[in-house]
């Protein structure tokens, strides 16, 4: 490993994701992605970036309750603006609702609501549970859906990280993945070996990051968090 990639952080990265670009986590089901979130969303506000969260079937909900029970203070996501996309638990400022109707989300009506809260200044996007969104469609909407997270690529008023369950989209249409990821700009894995956590940059228009690995033990965590 070379001089730039031993300086490269989680914060370098996520953070470093440019306004139009889209960005997928993909996470297994034991990698506790609220984590790296926690980190993400920290990173943004130490900054003064704005975030939206979208928030799918109460995803941002669940996150909270998780990292509660971690020990990690809360407060300062719970102000984080949130748009609800289906359930119904209005976990942090709620902004605005986009109802899902037949297993499917109308797009057109979540571009009005995001317009209508998005700021000038160009905000950090994580999506959450986009994966329970995909479970619920059959191919045709699925591959709809793909095409719907694609024409936002290059929307320069936000940059745009989707947090995803790949073992349960894996299990549910496994071509789809493989066309997520060709649609997007940047492709990241966050796993969980033994007691480490592992960031991989797998795809990235920075071609010199592409491959780099960053390891986090739990201690290493916490000493981010308080940093």
């Amino acid at each position: 490993m070379d001089k730039g990639e031993r300086e490269l952080t989680l914060d370098s990265i996520l953070l470093g994701i440019k306004p139009g670009e889209t960005a997928l986590v993909e996470y297994t089901s034991v990698s506790s992605p609220e984590l790296l979130f926690y980190l993400m969303v920290n990173g943004c506000l130490k900054r003064d970036i704005p975030v939206i969260i979208d928030d799918i079937a109460d995803t941002f909900s669940e996150y909270i309750k998780r990292l509660k029970i971690t020990g990690l203070p809360t407060e300062d996501l719970l102000k984080v603006s949130v748009i609800k996309i289906g359930g119904n638990k209005d976990v942090g400022k709620v902004l605005g609702k986009v109802e899902i109707r037949r297993y499917s989300l109308d797009f057109s009506v979540y571009k009005e609501v995001y317009e209508k809260v998005v700021p000038k200044k160009p905000v950090c996007n994580p999506v959450l549970g986009i994966h329970k969104l995909f479970a619920s469609l059959d191919f045709q909407d699925a591959m709809r859906l793909v095409r719907n997270i694609e024409s936002f690529v290059g929307t320069e008023t936000r940059f745009a990280v989707y947090f995803i369950n790949r073992e349960t989209l894996e299990e549910r249409f496994p071509e789809i993945l493989g066309l997520l990821e060709e649609s997007v700009t940047s492709v990241f894995t966050w796993e969980l070996h033994k007691e480490i956590y592992k960031f991989r940059i797998v795809k990235s228009p920075n071609l010199s990051i592409v491959g780099s690995e960053i390891s986090l033990s739990g201690e290493d965590f916490f000493k981010l968090v308080k940093h």
